[in-house]
């Protein structure tokens, strides 16, 4: 469960433990200005959260969320636009079914994760270095989707993600993204790795979350 504290100045902190193998790490989200009551202590209660290395590819993780759980994807505000909340007080406050966040990295992640989100990033796969500084400073272990709309893609999507080392920390989901494109009427290939990343995260969060619409009855 989360803890709320007010921090100094009237804004409002989230604190929560997170369980990292046998190990608890707490984490702290800062919320802004708190004028209403305390969030839900369960936070996002598993909404799953795309996140991706930069503006684009959040088309592609709304048609594959659309097409595969029938659900639309927020996203969120962020980046170079003007007054934009921060990430964690507009993801409890708009509740979305699946949310999707542009130019994320360690602290996005990892702030998801705490909340009780899902955090799902869709990593660069095809440029090691970019792969690398996404996740540089996230201490929580990860969902990281092998986009497989092929064997031969799959095959160097699972090379690059164990080259840099995702096996031993991270749990790869291999998911075919070949929905997303079909939503927008795309053909994927030849699609780098990043797009088709951004595609098989959306397929995975929109089944995610028609699993967590059909399991409470929505």
């Amino acid at each position: 469960m989360i803890r709320y504290e007010r921090a100094d100045g009237g804004g409002l902190v989230a604190v929560a433990e997170v369980r990292l193998g046998v190990d608890r790490v707490t984490l702290e989200v800062p919320l802004g200005p708190w004028d209403a009551p305390d969030p839900d202590p369960g936070g996002l209660r598993g909404i799953p959260v795309v996140v991706l290395p930069g503006a684009d590819g959040a088309d592609l993780v709304a048609a594959g969320a659309r097409r595969s759980g029938g659900v639309r994807a927020a996203t969120a505000p962020g980046g170079p636009e003007p007054g934009a909340p921060p990430l964690g007080a507009w993801l409890l406050r708009t509740d979305p079914e699946v949310a999707v966040v542009r130019s994320g990295r360690g602290d996005a992640l990892a702030a998801i994760r705490a909340l009780g989100g899902r955090p799902l990033p869709a990593l660069p796969l095809d440029d090691p270095g970019g792969a690398a500084s996404m996740l540089e400073g996230c201490p929580v272990d990860l969902d990281v989707v092998v986009p497989s709309p092929d064997d031969d893609v799959r095959a160097s999507a699972r090379a690059a993600a164990l080259a840099l080392g995702l096996a031993e920390r991270h749990h790869l989901v291999e998911v075919d993204p070949r929905p997303a494109f079909e939503e927008l009427g795309r053909d994927p290939s030849g699609a780098r790795l990043g797009a088709l990343a951004a595609g098989a995260a959306g397929v995975l969060a929109g089944r995610l979350a028609a699993r967590s619409r059909a399991w409470r009855g929505a």
